[in-house]
């Protein structure tokens, strides 16, 4: 399953460089790549997702993590008897956004630039958490408050008055001053039916496309080949289930879903997204998919399954950069994408205990639990 990631990885590292480029590196990501992995080695373990699973509700979950990881400063204030699924969730982040700032710390010039772009998926993930539940009917002021907090750092919002809003409307229009207001103005008065789809590809897809303009401007070609390598992927895969989906399930034009590609290939070139895109039904297209680095995606029958070996590919993927290019903006990219997987999977576990599913069937869906318990430890590589 993961020939093709073994391959990129022999073929990636062999660097190259000089033993005076290397010393620069060193010097560059030195501070950096040393607190980075010094947060990567308190990422929970294999025994620690264990223990997790074997909760039996909601605040066994929060008093482990408590108690036992290093989300314990988050929840210091927290009573575990007392806690609401977005709550949770919400204060689970604010450890990312603490990452970020201790990031940010030891960063400077074009890598604190760098981080800065990256934080926008956090926020965007965000967004559209909050437009779901406008358009869901189900948002309240406290849950609003807690959700916008991950877009502090605006200045010109007013967090207070973002949250007193009483309608998606009022909400989208009270973003004004950001980039996202601008993004999401044509949509204020669009037809309800499709204007949460269509916001949430515009949010996806500035993302992509903001983190691909910027470390083009910013990064030296070491580095970019690095992020251009791993934004290919994901642009790719991204292109692949959304294609998928949109055949599959809406009915989609081809019109209207090549609008919202990603137009940042790596390994499928044009004429591969157009077989892809023309395939008559999901057979063909998993047909036309097997022909490409991308195959593996739809192994299983199960399709709940087919997002999980996306993620754990992914996974795996971060942690070879991640090990092999220390000094490197993968210390940056490739931790920060790890803990992002860390808290899906913690959010997986609590939601496969609250639809009580046995052990077993939360395991399927946490990402890495098919690695070996001492490879998985969050203390090595």
């Amino acid at each position: 399953m993961w020939k093709t990631t073994e391959k990129l990885g022999k073929t990636r590292y062999s660097t190259g460089f000089s033993e005076g480029e290397i010393m620069l590196k060193e010097m560059k990501y030195g501070a950096l790549s040393g607190k980075s992995r010094a947060m990567f080695g308190r990422l929970l373990g294999w025994n620690d997702y264990i223990a997790l699973m074997q909760m039996k509700n909601i605040s066994e979950v929060v008093s482990y993590l408590k108690h036992n990881t290093h989300y314990s400063a988050i929840f210091t204030d927290v009573d575990e008897s007392d806690v609401h699924r977005v709550s949770l969730e919400n204060t689970l982040k604010k450890s990312l956004i603490l990452d970020y700032s201790k990031l940010l710390k030891f960063s400077r010039g074009q890598l604190k630039e760098l981080i800065n772009t990256i934080y926008q998926k956090t926020e965007i993930e965000s967004i559209k958490l909050i437009l779901r539940g406008f358009e869901a009917g189900n948002v309240d002021y406290n849950t609003l408050e807690e959700s916008l907090v991950f877009l502090a750092r605006h200045d010109k919002l007013n967090i207070h008055k973002l949250a007193l809003s009483k309608d998606l409307e009022e909400f989208l229009s009270r973003l004004r001053g950001t980039s996202y207001y601008e993004l999401l103005k044509p949509f204020i008065y669009d037809n309800t039916e499709t204007r949460l789809f269509n916001m949430e590809m515009t949010l996806d897809l500035y993302y992509i496309r903001s983190l691909n303009t910027t470390y083009e401007r910013l990064l030296d070609k070491a580095d970019s080949a690095i992020v251009k390598e791993l934004l290919g992927i994901e642009s790719d895969i991204y292109n692949v289930f959304w294609i998928y989906r949109s055949k599959t399930f809406y009915n989609i034009s081809n019109e209207v879903i090549k609008s919202y590609s990603a137009h940042i290939n790596n390994r499928l070139n044009k004429k591969v997204l157009e077989r892809l895109l023309n395939a008559s039904n999901v057979e063909e297209y998993i047909a036309v998919l097997k022909k490409t680095p991308y195959g593996f995606l739809f192994e299983g029958q199960d399709q709940l399954l087919f997002e999980h070996n996306y993620l754990e590919y992914i996974y795996k993927l971060h942690r070879m950069y991640f090990r092999r290019q220390p000094f490197s903006v993968a210390c940056i990219i490739s931790y920060l994408r790890l803990k992002e997987l860390e808290l899906s999977n913690i959010i997986s576990i609590i939601e496969g205990i609250r639809y009580g599913l046995s052990e077993g069937m939360i395991r399927k869906f946490v990402t890495g639990m098919n690695r070996s318990r001492e490879r998985m430890s969050g203390n090595g590589y």
